[in-house]
């Protein structure tokens, strides 16, 4: 009794956190686009980016459909151990009565039956009262079933949290791209205006201003090349996070560099516990058990309970209204006991409880091949993350050497000291570490929220009603 206590308590407590979220997720899509678009832009952190995907992406959306028809399953579960009540009835016509012939000793001849107006009608309840547990277990599987769905409902929140955290991060890294082509272009501008100056005090060859023109013009098609990426990223993430056809969201974190600790044994206890997959999957083997004790119980009997109330007239067809009259018509109560006991059924039950062995086992089967699965991926997050923080250190000091080389660079052309040529080769290379340092980056933010869906991280956490404000 405790336990059935507890799941009630369990489950009303689920439906009315669940009922919360899809109120606000559909406060959340009823707001028009275009009134959206005509407001500021949303402001949004890594995380508000998170819990609106949560809200409006709509594989989540699906899954929590999926969870949803569960509960049905669940309700229609329970059908099996409450009274089943029918009602039925007929009001029937007789243009021609029915007849038997009489035997040859008592006169014999044919013999009508029955009246030209006959109704009948019965309301029955019938009761299990004991199945040997088939409808116990029925309901305990209907109730995993719903648990596995809630969990495809974290697996599919997980998978949405890490793709949000992914374009929100692609798009920081195309606008520092951005931002480093600008400001390469405004530095070869400055160069040539500085070799046009030079020029017009007959300081520099013709050769060498055409070759500041030249880089000028090479440099403006890779910011044009950097503007549609960032604009293509920014249009992927609105579609991630369901906000097509507003302004595009200002963001307000940085692509910045996050230290991360935790051991192998301490990521992948967490993963074990934590990632739905797994969750669903042990689930699944002990749904798989309860079947298996259905399909077994289907060799034992039945006891059920029956009661039935039945009522029948007649009348002639000029009466058609008589047999609903007390002197046309009569009521009969019954009640008793059934007792169903299969004694053979062509090997069916045989059959059934063969295949339910075979899915259980299959079904633990593919339980220890997600663990190592699992197992598998969290130690490659990690070995990802500390390689690419090695990376991101290397990256970061060879960014302050280009920056020195680029500054040294600059002081010799503008002294007369050096060509233009070293100048342009030590520009190129400040451009390449700083764009190979923020490619290092993003893949490290990536890598950190691969890391945090293999452990079950977001696939735990609730969407934020607050995001659509």
């Amino acid at each position: 009794m405790n336990m059935h206590v507890k799941r009630h308590r369990r489950v009303r407590a689920g439906a009315r956190s669940r009922g919360l979220a899809a109120l606000a997720a559909a406060l959340a899509l009823a707001l028009p686009a275009p009134a959206a678009a005509e407001g500021a832009p949303r402001r949004l952190g890594v995380d508000d980016a998170v819990a609106l995907a949560q809200l409006r992406n709509e594989q989540l959306l699906i899954a929590r459909e999926d969870a949803a028809r569960a509960r049905g399953a669940v309700r229609e579960a329970w059908a099996g151990a409450l009274p089943q009540v029918t009602l039925q009835g007929t009001y029937q016509g007789n243009f021609t009565k029915p007849a038997f012939f009489a035997p040859e000793e008592f006169g014999g001849g044919k013999v009508e039956m029955g009246s030209d107006i006959e109704v009948q009608g019965a309301l029955r309840l019938d009761q299990v009262l004991y199945a040997f547990g088939r409808v116990g277990k029925a309901i305990e599987f209907a109730e995993i079933y719903e648990d596995v769905a809630d969990e495809g409902v974290a697996l599919a929140r997980g998978e949405v949290s890490y793709a949000a955290r992914e374009a929100y991060y692609r798009v920081l890294l195309m606008e520092r791209v951005v931002r480093i082509r600008r400001l390469s272009l405004d530095q070869a501008r400055s160069h040539m205006e500085r070799a046009e100056a030079l020029h017009a005090q007959g300081l520099l060859s013709d050769f060498d201003l055409l070759r500041t023109r030249v880089e000028l013009k090479n440099r403006e098609p890779l910011v044009i090349a950097a503007e549609n990426d960032a604009a293509l990223s920014r249009q992927d993430l609105q579609r991630v996070l369901g906000i097509d056809g507003e302004l595009a969201p200002v963001l307000t974190d940085s692509l910045a560099f996050r230290p991360f600790a935790m051991t192998e044994a301490e990521a992948l206890d967490e993963a074990y516990a934590q990632r739905p997959e797994l969750r669903g999957l042990a689930l699944g083997v002990a749904g798989r058990q309860k079947v298996l004790a259905i399909e077994k119980a289907g060799r034992l009997p039945v006891l059920g309970l029956f009661g039935q109330v039945a009522f029948q007239g007649a009348a002639g067809k000029e009466k058609p209204l008589d047999p609903f009259t007390a002197e046309h018509r009569a009521v009969s109560t019954s009640a008793g006991i059934t007792l169903s006991l299969p004694l053979f059924d062509g090997f069916r039950t045989r059959g059934k409880v063969q295949q339910a062995g075979a899915q259980l086992r299959r079904a633990e089967f593919e339980l220890d091949q997600a663990r190592q699965g699992v197992r598998l991926e969290v130690t490659k997050a990690l070995q990802d993350l500390a390689s690419l923080r090695r990376e991101q250190e290397a990256q970061r000091a060879t960014v302050d050497l280009a920056a020195e080389a680029y500054r040294i660079a600059e002081t010799r052309y503008a002294n007369g000291l050096s060509t233009h040529l070293e100048l342009n080769d030590a520009e190129t290379e400040l451009d390449f570490a700083r764009t190979q340092h923020a490619e290092t980056l993003y893949r490290y933010n990536v890598a950190l929220a691969a890391l945090e869906r293999a452990l079950g991280r977001d696939a735990r956490a609730a969407a934020d009603p607050s995001a659509e404000e």
